[in-house]
């Protein structure tokens, strides 16, 4: 810290959360120092990006940043880029860095995001295998997906499905294993999860479910892999898409209160009430739906980012906001919000894979979840009902176009 320079708001996490409450934080208002201390050694960029167009582009993109850099001059907030927190004092209210510098806060943020979770039985061939968090490890796989190159996706979550229709797209062969019994199991109900792997299996993407890794082996030119059934896949490279874990080792140590994430309140403050947790790590009460939840997307990072700020501006905001998730596949907009669950809607328009389709979930006659495919404006109608407790009126949806399901718990396939 620089002598004389007052102590303010340091942020431990240079990605989307990290940097969009630096953002926030002088457009609500705040006259203080800002320090953001990073890992990578980019200015904060959004990734959704990350598994489309940064591997598809015909030319190497540009980085989705935040903000250009000289707008962060412009806007006084100090970066210190590739380096790593590595532990926190509370009592003398100072952040240790990995550089051996120290920075002294009046307030903490940490939005240290994830680290991917990875799969010891790939070791052997760990030059072939690749993760995707951040814009590096992208441009590393871009370089790789050629024509006829044989890819292996662990995991048929969000990331690997759209690698998957990236990747084929470029020509390469295309293998998804995924360990549960259908893809996006957690995300989507039966009847989606079946239309979306029925489309990936048209464009020439190969869906293999209730398969694991065991073991794998390096060979001359490329890897092969052992599957629990028996079987056996040589692949040229694979790719990793489980989920992450939440970095949270700083917290813990710090005696913060985390699980599965760090703890925080509707403002975003942890346990101690000088620190702020946004983004990936922050675990949070629902009050819409109740249980605590951590959720790792682009809309949450940007929600718990403007509230944390808010509160640390004088304007408490509390994050009450539907769980948001979107994909890009095969130049269809699939949007998700709320809980739809795991049965059937209670409306619907049009069926899966027409644009435009819409699908309604209620609870006791209250909405709870929506889906839809081409239909971003339902979809954000929808979020504001969900949060608001709308209950649809049956009569007046079959006269726009839906049909009346009923609560059967699981469609039967056709």
């Amino acid at each position: 810290m620089s002598a004389g320079r007052k102590p303010g708001v340091v942020i431990v996490g240079g990605g989307h959360a990290g940097g969009r409450v630096a953002e926030r934080l002088r457009h609500g208002g705040f006259v203080g120092p800002i320090d953001v201390a990073g890992a990578e050694t980019e200015l904060p960029y959004e990734r959704p990006p990350l598994s489309k167009g940064v591997l598809t582009s015909p030319s190497v993109p540009a980085n989705a940043y935040l903000l250009p850099s000289a707008r962060w001059h412009e806007i006084g907030v100090r970066f210190h880029l590739g380096v790593e927190a590595v532990g926190i004092d509370r009592q003398e209210k100072t952040v240790a860095l990995s550089n051996g510098a120290s920075l002294c806060y009046r307030k903490l943020v940490l939005a240290t995001g994830l680290s991917p979770r990875r799969i010891r039985p790939l070791e052997p061939i760990a030059a072939r295998t690749f993760y995707l968090r951040s814009f590096s490890d992208a441009l590393a796989l871009r370089s790789r997906i050629v024509p006829g190159a044989r890819l292996v996706l662990v995991g048929a979550g969000l990331i690997g499905l759209e690698v998957a229709a990236s990747a084929v797209k470029l020509g390469a062969a295309v293998t998804v294993l995924e360990a549960a019994e259908r893809p996006l199991g957690r995300l989507l109900p039966r009847y989606l999860s079946q239309w979306l792997a029925e489309l990936h299996e048209r464009a020439g993407v190969r869906i293999l479910c209730g398969r694991q890794v065991i073991s794998s082996e390096a060979l001359d030119a490329s890897g092969r892999l052992h599957l629990d059934d028996g079987s056996r896949f040589e692949a040229d490279l694979i790719l990793v898409g489980i989920g992450g874990t939440p970095n949270d080792r700083i917290a813990s140590e710090a005696g913060l209160h985390t699980d599965n994430g760090v703890v925080v309140n509707e403002f975003g403050q942890t346990s101690d009430p000088d620190i702020f947790a946004a983004g990936d790590i922050a675990a949070h009460e629902n009050h819409l739906f109740g249980g605590r939840w951590r959720l790792e997307s682009w809309k949450n990072a940007e929600d718990q980012a403007a509230a944390v700020a808010s509160y640390l501006c004088g304007n408490p905001a509390p994050y009450s906001e539907v769980p948001w998730f979107w994909t890009d596949q095969y130049g269809l907009n699939v949007q998700v919000a709320g809980v739809p669950g795991a049965g059937e809607p209670a409306f619907e328009r049009g069926k899966p894979g027409d644009l435009a389709y819409l699908a309604y979930f209620t609870a006791g006659g209250r909405l709870i979840g929506a889906i839809g495919i081409g239909c971003g404006r339902d979809i954000r109608i929808a979020r504001e009902m969900i949060k608001a407790g709308g209950r649809p009126d049956g009569a007046e949806l079959v006269c726009r176009g839906f049909t009346r399901l009923g609560d059967a718990l699981e469609r039967q396939a056709s």
